[in-house]
Parts: structure tokens; sequence; C-alpha cells
């Protein structure tokens, strides 16, 4: 990261501002009485302010640009995240991720990368609220979600009134016509075994196109998307 070139791009109004941002919080409540912790998180702000770092940077983004381990990285973006974000924000984080799963080629199994340390622990807590359980052991930003478990996520995003108006697009698309749960878990695993065989974006693209409108509950786009999804009888039940 060259400190140089950035302070030489800053123009002397951003660069007051600044530098008062980081005085004035420094300085707070005394001189030298932040914490190191404290002070890290400090100038990290400070960087995302002079655009040296994104405002939600990437685990590797922080270990190439600060030269710090991953660890480092995944702590300091854990405690920033922990300060800014509201449960309302965690939450609409993991709607995002929801929307875009890569699906293992046995169709078991959705995987969602999150790189945010506290939105995966947010995520992997929501699961196990709901009962099920969420595999991690492969990589701390991948997390492995079963048919049952992302249903059952999926449902606990939307109000009843939504559940009744997705579940109605999905039944006369042909879902079989139980709980929501059972509606969705159907759909999820028409989606799965349509596209399984498939593999990186294109997939990730498909699965969207179902999973978005249903946690956006977006009705018009739903029902173009799953007029084909049930057309063909394959024996799945």
């Amino acid at each position: 990261m060259d400190i140089n070139r950035i302070v030489d791009n800053l123009n002397e109004e951003n660069a007051k501002l600044v530098l008062s941002y980081f005085l004035n919080n420094y300085m707070t409540p005394a001189f030298g009485a932040l914490p190191k912790n404290e002070i890290e998180l400090l100038v990290l702000n400070v960087l995302e302010k002079l655009q040296a770092i994104g405002s939600d940077p990437e685990v590797y983004e922080l270990v190439s640009k600060l030269k710090v381990t991953r660890s480092k990285a995944r702590g300091l973006i854990y405690d920033r995240e922990l300060r800014r974000s509201s449960e309302e924000d965690l939450d609409n984080k993991v709607k995002l991720l929801l929307k875009r799963p890569l699906i293992q080629k046995n169709g078991d199994l959705f995987v969602l990368e999150v790189e945010n340390p506290l939105v995966s622990d947010h995520l992997r807590s929501r699961v196990k609220k709901l009962g099920y359980v969420s595999d991690g052991s492969f990589s701390p930003s991948i997390v492995k979600l079963g048919i049952d478990a992302i249903s059952a996520l999926i449902e606990s995003f939307l109000s009843v009134e939504e559940q009744e108006q997705v579940k109605t697009i999905l039944v006369e698309a042909g879902a079989p016509d139980t709980t929501f749960k059972g509606v969705i878990k159907a759909t999820m695993k028409k989606v799965a075994s349509k596209i399984a065989s498939e593999s990186g974006e294109a997939l990730m693209d498909k699965a969207s196109d179902i999973i978005s409108p249903i946690i956006d509950v977006g009705i018009e786009s739903l029902t173009e998307k799953v007029e084909e999804l049930f057309a063909e009888e394959d024996g799945e039940e």
C-alpha cells in the first residue's frame, strides 16, 4: 500500500476531514487511552475514508494491503463489523448470500461462501436456532447447508402473508401442495436436481434465478422463473 501516493491524491478538504476524524477519536476519552485493538480499528476506518481499502473488505484485501495474517484480518473484520452492524444488517447480508449458493454435484448440499466472519457466525446461529446444523469443517469461510436447513432458513425470513404468496405460485407451477416448508423443500430439491451436474458461475446464476425472487417475494419474476421448473416429471418425491 503506497500511503504517500494515497495522501498526495487527497484534496485539501478531504485531508482535513480525515485528520480531524482521526485526532478526535484518538483523543476520546483522553490521549493514549484507547487500547491497541481500538486504535487498529480507528486506523482501519481512516484507511476506508482515504479509499485505501473498501467499505466492506474481504479477508485477502486486508492480508495483501496491510501485510497481516489471515487470522489477524478475520479478527479485524469481525471486530469492525460487530461495531457497525445491527441484527437487521446481518440478516440482510445472510439473505444476499442465500440468493447465490453453489450446489454440490450430488445436489444434497447448498454451499455459501461467507468471507465476513461475523456474518458467518450470525448465519450459523440462525440455522442452529431453527434446529439444524451447518457444516463448516472444510473452511471457516465455507458454510454447507442441507436442503432441510436452507428451506427452514428461507422460511424464517418471510412473513406468513409472504409465505402464502410464494406458496401459491409454486403450487400452481407444480410443487406439491403441502406446508410452506414442504413446498420450499420440494422447490430446492428440484432446483438442485435440474442443475447439480453443472458447476461454477452458470450454476450459481441459475439457482439465484429461483431463490432470489422467493426471498424477495418478487411475485412477477418468480412466476416467470418457475413455469418450467416443475414442467417435467422426473420421479422425484
